[in-house]
């Protein structure tokens, strides 16, 4: 009889052990690894200058907050409206209170997906080691966005039309009674059934209107319609030199559209160099800023 309480000692013993193993197995499971730590105050935001504009970049700014240098040994961009590519490979070097731009060309614009955060994958070598991180980035002025809108409003106009720009400037007259116009030439796709209007185009900090600072149009374009052509009146918005010598986006014209799928807004339609040259010497002429061509 004297061995029934032993065996259920053991028994309860055993019991015991085995429970108290159960703790840790389960909070193993329980337990996803926790993420690689990004250093403290190493931030990134999205964001674009007129040039970058011009030159289709998008500008990665880094900056590091934290009193620890840090290296970006390789990173990459993902946002769900932009086709893979923005990434780079060359390591770049944050002292502490430190601050980067970083300039990428921008991939195509994917069109009709729901957009999402701009996130950055990165490679980081700090003092205590190289590891994986991952930063959401702050957009301040919705740069994503506006490119992805601009891209994919380009990609339904041109199923519409082609908006092409002349290769030299139209002009009567010389000297301050010099007259131009840029004859814009629009020709519709061949087949299809779409459709666009042409609202207006905007003036620019160098061409206005020569009736006010707005070309207003408010014309109808569908596919399979004859070719035509759009002349614009133009003249200086201003007599200055150094509208000039400061240009950025003074040959760009803004043409307001919207398009039967529901996309609307500017598409930036450039000068090519030539006809950019020649709105040059219109200006200096007109304003008496340069002797008459002889």
């Amino acid at each position: 009889m004297s061995r029934i309480p032993h065996a259920r000692r053991i028994r309860s013993l055993a019991l015991v052990a085995a429970l108290a193993t159960v703790p840790p197995l389960l909070a193993g499971c329980a337990s996803p690894a926790a993420e690689p730590a990004v250093p403290d105050g190493l931030v990134v935001s999205i964001k674009q200058g007129r040039l970058d504009v011009v030159a289709g970049r998008l500008v990665v700014r880094f900056e590091n907050h934290d009193a620890t240098p840090v290296t970006i040994e390789s990173f990459t961009v993902e946002t769900p409206t932009l086709a893979p590519g923005l990434q780079r490979s060359e390591a770049i070097e944050l002292d502490a209170d430190d601050a980067v731009d970083i300039r990428l060309d921008l991939p195509a614009s994917v069109c009709d997906v729901e957009p999402g955060p701009v996130d950055v994958e990165l490679t980081l070598r700090a003092a205590d080691g190289t590891r994986e991180a991952r930063l959401t980035a702050d957009d301040p002025f919705d740069t994503v966005a506006r490119v992805n809108g601009a891209d994919c409003l380009g990609e339904s106009v041109a199923a519409v039309a082609a908006i092409v720009m002349p290769e030299h400037l139209r002009s009567t007259g010389v000297g301050p009674d010099r007259r131009a116009f840029i004859d814009v030439r629009v020709e519709p796709a061949a087949s299809g059934d779409r459709s666009m209007r042409i609202e207006r185009v905007y003036g620019t900090t160098l061409l206005n209107a020569e009736d006010g600072i707005d070309w207003t149009l408010g014309l109808d374009v569908a596919t399979g319609a004859a070719p035509f052509t759009i002349s614009l009146p133009v003249r200086p918005a201003r007599c200055d030199a150094h509208a000039i010598a400061d240009d950025k986006r003074g040959t760009i014209l803004p043409f307001e559209l919207a398009t039967d799928d529901g996309r609307a807004g500017r598409l930036d339609v450039p000068a090519d160099d030539g006809l950019k040259a020649e709105l040059y010497a219109y200006y200096g002429e007109r304003c008496g800023l340069a002797a008459p061509a002889g």
